[in-house]
């Protein structure tokens, strides 16, 4: 698992690397990552019911050889097509079959305590590894360079390959045998991909009003001035709904679907889906809004920022080993709404103290709330909704949750990459309003400059740019960038308190018993 997350962290660190050793653009590899996120987030489901087929332990070393032939082809490319294969498609098919039956193969495998350890242990190593992935990736690159990394990741499943004779199997508890279903695959793909892909656009063209023209296969498709977001989530919205549609048709015919859409209408399952959305959507987008904070307002590297996320994820981690074992006394539903206020706390110490001048403690000790706040929530959630189904549903709701989180780090991306950008467009414009230095003929086109073209840059991009300007017109622009980008980033903050907040309102909805007897 800890593979599997830090993979995309690595690729995110190593763009530039990429660029140069591959000499393509940058168009390129983010094409690379985004089929990656897509291929994940479109067939986890799929996945998952193919290990209720062929058995959850074959599924979990079948996704194995997949994801490590995947990192070997990354490890050793030659050219760009190459790592498309490796990576974006072999890892990203791979990975859907590896999740789905993980979360599965721990709930037979272990009960009482021990799941709850596990999960607890699982949970802090998700949100670890993002934090985590940077350092990683960033030592490797800067240092050696980034097929180590892959190459690294190929040591490593060997082992667990070698290691998973030891995993007891989860057969599936239904007499009826399993089949796929094609057209549900096939419309759940769609449908999720357009979604995911959307949200993904909208870091690029915004979320409503496009920023530039959006084009396939040289059409130009901005309808009415909109950006492709809108437009790519309702078409995954429409085909979402037609297999919701065709699900139910399947199960009136007496087949089995891909997956009954009836375990949502459990509010305590949809709640505990979206809890863990917000989790991850909150991690990827607070490690986002920081990266633009470390690595372009305080020109630190990435190895430098990774280093100071440790503050985040060792405390994670050590929350969530620790909050496993609260089970016994205390009902998970207290324990992730108490994750979620610390969670609040966090974000609102972390506005406090992101300025200009950096207050360290202060901002790191923001960091380790949020570490405590997801790996007390991180400990709990798969376990209280997992445990809430039956045993033969286990996988498909597993796949769910594996869905929700891949949609959560894709969300909190591409969202908090365009609230800074806003926030930083708002206060930009107020800032130039306010100032003295700028002559008042010479604010509307600054103003205009601002909305046509804003971005989140470096006081050395923007010199570049202001290089024939006055020196007195040049240091107020800097001055201006500098307290607008902080501007920026604690607008994005504020985004991830009210979803935070909207976790806390979902949490009301979760399973309020104890999994956990004194006794186990």
């Amino acid at each position: 698992m800890f593979v599997l997350v830090i993979d995309t962290t690595i690729m995110n660190v190593s763009i530039s690397t990429l660029i140069k050793d591959f000499d393509t653009y940058l168009a390129t590899v983010q094409a690379a990552i985004t089929l990656y996120a897509l291929l994940m987030a479109s067939f986890m489901i799929t996945g998952g019911k193919i290990g209720d087929i062929i058995g959850r332990k074959k599924a979990f070393r079948i996704g194995l050889i997949v994801y490590g032939t995947g990192s070997f082809l990354t490890a050793i490319s030659p050219t760009m097509a190459v790592l498309f294969v490796g990576w974006s498609i072999l890892e990203g098919l791979g990975a859907t079959l590896v999740m789905p039956a993980i979360q599965t193969l721990v709930t037979s495998n272990y009960s009482g305590k021990d799941r709850a350890l596990a999960y607890g242990i699982i949970g802090g190593i998700v949100a670890g590894a993002i934090a985590l992935g940077p350092i990683i990736g960033g030592w490797l690159t800067t240092e050696y360079t980034w097929r180590l990394a892959f190459a690294g990741e190929v040591v490593v499943v060997l082992i667990v390959l070698f290691l998973s004779r030891y995993i007891q199997d989860a057969p599936l508890e239904t007499e009826e045998k399993p089949k796929l279903d094609i057209v549900g695959s096939i419309l759940s793909a769609f449908g999720m991909g357009l979604i995911v892909f959307g949200i993904l656009l909208a870091g690029i063209y915004g979320w409503w009003k496009a920023r530039q023209p959006f084009s396939i296969g040289g059409i130009e498709i901005s309808p009415f001035g909109l950006s492709p977001t809108p437009l790519f989530i309702l078409a995954g919205g429409i085909i979402l709904l037609c297999f919701a549609l065709w699900e139910r048709h399947v199960i009136n015919l007496g087949k089995m679907p891909l997956v009954r859409l009836d375990v949502l209408r459990d509010r305590g399952i949809t709640s505990g889906i979206f809890v863990q959305m917000v989790q991850t959507l909150l991690i990827g987008g607070f490690l986002f809004s920081m990266a633009l904070f470390f690595q372009i307002a305080l020109g630190l590297n990435a190895m430098q920022t990774g280093f100071l996320y440790l503050p985040l994820s060792i405390p994670l981690l050590i929350a969530s080993l620790i909050a496993s074992r609260l089970s016994a006394r205390i009902a998970p539903k207290r324990i992730i709404q108490f994750g979620l206020l610390v969670l609040v706390a966090g974000l609102l110490l972390a506005i406090a103290t992101i300025n200009v001048e950096v207050r360290g403690l202060a901002l790191l000790t923001g960091f380790a709330l949020i570490g405590i706040g997801a790996g007390v929530i991180a400990s709990q959630i798969m376990n209280l909704v997992l445990s809430q189904v039956v045993p033969e549903r286990t996988s498909e709701t597993a796949a769910l949750m594996s869905t929700s989180q891949n949609l959560g780090m894709a969300i909190g991306t591409a969202l908090m990459g365009s609230i800074v950008i806003a926030g930083l467009a708002g206060g930009a414009i107020t800032l130039i309003d306010d100032s003295t230095v700028i002559a008042e003929d010479l604010k509307p086109s600054v103003i205009s400059a601002v909305e046509e073209n804003v971005r989140f840059l470096s006081n050395e991009e923007l010199q570049a740019v202001l290089k024939d300007a006055p020196p007195d017109l040049e240091q107020e622009i800097l001055r201006i960038n500098e307290i607008a980008r902080i501007h920026g980033i604690k607008t994005s903050l504020w985004g991830l308190v009210i979803f935070t907040i909207l976790g806390i309102i979902a949490s009301i909805f979760l399973p309020p018993e104890i999994l956990v007897s004194k006794k186990e």
